[in-house]
């Protein structure tokens, strides 16, 4: 039995797409992972062959045509993970941001903060105990609708604006589901044993396995 397949699209990155990509492929050895840089893979049969799409990338634009695809690939049932800068990709692209959730609108400096469990009972992140990281303060607007699912929070100590952030939450996409993750600035968050537990249970969701 041939193993599922999973598309990793970095374009745009500016850190080391080999070595992230070998991250992913020691976090997610049950699947078959295949990565791209480029979004011209959005406009082939063969991004229509994998079960799920992860988004580790930053900036890009896609075209009408690529942008339709990629949410009818979604929609269609399959599933899709958005980490760190995919939230800051394809700046002109409405309907990306409904259906990944959230658009990336700052950052502060590179810092330590607490990210709190809001849900200890959702699959994904089940029995996690709040955790402290050092990575990039990312603040979103959020497309608040009846689907969306807060997981986490982030306490940046920010005294301009001490809000908890919304930094990891789910939703659902016509029949697809959708991840989405602000960790990851670094490829070296690829190695923390808590981050690559939520990858690899929210591919474990998306795909509904």
């Amino acid at each position: 039995m041939s193993r599922k397949k999973i598309l990793l699209y970095q374009g745009g990155r500016y850190s080391s797409k080999d070595v992230s990509f070998k991250h992913f492929k020691s976090i997610l050895t049950d699947y078959t992972i295949d990565t791209f840089e480029d979004v011209q893979i959005f406009n082939s049969d063969e991004f229509f062959g994998y079960i799920a799409a992860i988004f580790y990338s930053q900036g890009g634009e896609l075209t009408k045509q690529q942008e339709m695809n990629i949410l009818k690939f979604i929609n269609a049932g399959r599933g899709f993970i958005g980490l760190h800068g995919a939230s800051a990709s394809f700046k002109s692209h409405s309907k990306y941001f409904e259906m990944l959730g959230g658009r990336f609108i700052s950052h502060k400096r590179f810092k330590s903060f607490k990210v709190i469990n809001v849900d200890k009972e959702h699959p994904i992140t089940s029995g996690l105990e709040d955790f402290t990281v050092k990575d990039e303060p990312y603040r979103h607007e959020l497309y608040i609708s009846k689907d969306i699912h807060i997981l986490a929070k982030a306490d940046y100590q920010d005294v301009e604006n001490s809000n908890l952030e919304p930094i990891m939450w789910t939703k659902s996409y016509g029949d697809g589901r959708v991840f989405y993750c602000s960790l990851g600035h670094r490829t070296n968050s690829l190695k923390s044993p808590i981050f690559q537990k939520i990858i690899q249970r929210a591919v474990k969701w998306v795909i509904k396995s």
